[in-house]
């Protein structure tokens, strides 16, 4: 891993690379994070509550005007509602975002996270993840997925155009693959030799994903984890080389890093970002966007961890609820879902200043505790509990303007200048956070 330099540098001019590939989603611009004539936001949830449903399209109209792209979950018990709700953001698109990109998730380790998937998962134990001894391996969730088999990759990939039938070419822009980072760890009681060609099925399912969805309308493959940052700051290696952004995203067109600058980049006994580790997390950015690939960052506010935590605690009824995640360190959560709203807001900037240190025109943001939409995904109105404000955060709409130039690294210390704001980071001090607006 590079250490930090003590010199003042332009972090463009250290990371030279040459842009081949194509760029998934449209790039953003810079007017703004998220207002009428721009946004950098894109995400990945589920729509699980009964108050997003038809008769009040409120929160497709704000998903459609807010958002680039959404990935959004199968209904685990009827995916045919995820199909009704593609067709919502859709049709509402047509008139108000006609760039808005339509992404369905599925986890490549599992499978789709289907009832139905499940129950053909289970009937197929030729399918599953073995370790050396034969045995199945796999979680609460499922046993995992064997993608070192034509067919299994055939299944998984297929499976969001079984569901989607006649109305996929209209609907499907693409699909989210969750889990697509490298772990040699990943398996226990598992020879390397025989995880490495486990990885190299996913890939290869990565690669015949790319074909189907670019045949079936242009559409494009996304991957949690495929940065390769954990894999970078560890040290790992993979056919001989050093894991790096190239390890994954040779196979996908944009990844997705989830827990950026919260989980495993801060020390849990402060909740202080480890400074090498968040450093890699942003190098590992600045490499990967400058070469064409599109990056998506889920930062979930301020030191945030495991585990899980639903405000209001005694919600009425039980479903009006969001989920939050415990802060290490000193300063912990309030114990109210007002309280956790307005903790939301205050550390914006944590997440913000980062962000704005790696953005370039293919670098796009979500901010959000965790994956059901009201953990702060969107803003809801009164009555319904999310776990951000009622409405967008003010920073996300003030004048932003162009970068002057790349982010500057002086020690721990990151600055960049843009048309109307400065942003200051230090990699040691996560409170030092700074925008200021001009």
């Amino acid at each position: 891993m590079a250490k930090s330099s003590q010199a003042v540098v332009a972090v463009w001019l250290v990371f030279i690379v040459t842009t081949t590939d194509v760029v998934s989603l449209p790039p953003h611009g810079w007017d703004c994070i998220s207002c009428k004539t721009n946004t950098m936001l894109a995400g990945n949830w589920a729509i699980n509550s009964p108050y997003f449903n038809n008769s009040d399209l409120w929160w497709a109209t704000t998903i459609v005007s807010s958002y680039s792209a959404v990935a959004l979950n199968f209904n685990s018990a009827d995916p045919s509602e995820t199909v009704q709700q593609a067709k919502i953001l859709k049709s509402i698109a047509a008139s108000m975002n006609r760039e808005f990109k339509f992404l369905i998730y599925e986890n490549s380790e599992l499978g789709p996270l289907t009832q139905e998937a499940t129950n053909t998962i289970n009937a197929n134990p030729s399918w599953w993840v073995r370790d050396d001894n034969g045995i199945p391996l796999g979680s609460k969730q499922g046993y995992y997925l064997n993608h070192t088999l034509p067919e299994v990759r055939s299944f998984y990939n297929n499976y969001p155009l079984q569901v989607f039938g006649a109305d996929a070419k209209d609907l499907l822009d693409g699909i989210f693959n969750d889990g697509m980072g490298y772990n040699p760890d990943r398996f226990p009681r598992t020879n390397l030799s025989r995880h490495d060609e486990w990885f190299q099925g996913k890939m290869t399912l990565a690669d015949e994903a790319r074909a189907i969805y670019g045949k079936l309308n242009g559409g494009e493959v996304w991957g949690n984890g495929a940065l390769g940052v954990t894999g970078r700051y560890h040290n790992y290696t993979y056919n001989g080389s050093l894991v790096s952004w190239k390890t994954a995203l040779d196979h996908l067109d944009t990844g997705f890093l989830e827990g950026a600058g919260c989980f495993w980049y801060e020390d849990p006994n402060t909740g202080e970002w480890i400074p090498d580790f968040f450093e890699t997390f942003l190098e590992g950015v600045i490499n990967a966007s400058t070469a064409g690939k599109t990056v998506i960052l889920h930062f979930s506010p301020g030191p945030s961890n495991s585990p899980l935590l639903f405000y209001p605690q005694n919600a009425t009824p039980p479903w009006n609820k969001f989920i939050a995640t415990q802060w290490e360190g000193a300063v912990k959560l309030p114990p109210t879902a007002d309280g956790v709203r307005n903790a939301a807001a205050e550390v914006l900037v944590q997440a913000l200043a980062p962000f704005l240190i790696v953005a370039n025109e293919h670098v796009f943001l979500q901010y959000a505790w965790f994956y059901e939409m009201q953990d702060g995904n969107i803003p809801c109105p009164p009555g319904i509990e999310c776990g951000m404000p009622s409405s967008w955060y003010p920073e996300f709409s003030k004048p932003l303007g162009p970068p002057k130039g790349p982010a500057v690294k002086n020690g721990p210390i990151w600055t960049r200048e843009f048309a109307h704001a400065s942003v200051y980071v230090d990699i040691r001090a996560r409170n030092a956070s700074k925008i200021t607006w001009n």
